[in-house]
């Protein structure tokens, strides 16, 4: 799949979010992108799913020192060595906003866990039920108007 079409639809997703008002965003996402790359990874995990982009794990990573108070986590998409991020800009010292990049050195301050399913759909347990909301919300904008 060319990265311009898998770039497409990322900006596609990130601009779904922005344009909704911050009332409507679920309790985790109120700061949007601040906080939100766990969430917003996942909506965009099922959304490349159901447009037939595939292959892609949600990862998860950490750095920094909690001793030092510059510990933080952050969490993306990755097929292989491509990298999508669509809250990137929740640091200061990302490149952009939104970053579709193969082997990316900011995300490789990283450390990583092993990558798990991208499709919120196919996680269990407490955490998950907003993005089922979120998602049928942000269709119309993502997919055009359902038929009636």
């Amino acid at each position: 799949m060319p990265h311009e079409h898998i770039e497409k639809l990322a900006r596609k997703m990130r601009a779904a979010i922005e344009a909704l008002p911050r009332e409507a965003l679920p309790t985790p996402m109120s700061s949007f992108p601040a906080g939100s790359c766990g969430d917003a990874s996942l909506l965009l995990g099922a959304y490349f799913k159901d447009s037939g982009v595939l292959g892609f794990e949600y990862i998860c990573g950490d750095r920094g020192s909690q001793q030092d108070n510059t510990w933080t986590s952050h969490a993306w998409l990755s097929n292989g060595p491509l990298i999508v991020d669509i809250t990137a800009d929740q640091f200061e010292d990302a490149p952009a906003k939104i970053i579709v990049s193969e082997h990316s050195l900011w995300h490789a301050t990283f450390t990583t866990e092993k990558g798990q399913n991208s499709d919120f759909r196919a996680w269990s347990g407490p955490g998950t039920y907003h993005l089922h909301t979120m998602y049928q919300v942000l269709r119309p904008s993502l997919f055009g108007a359902e038929p009636k």
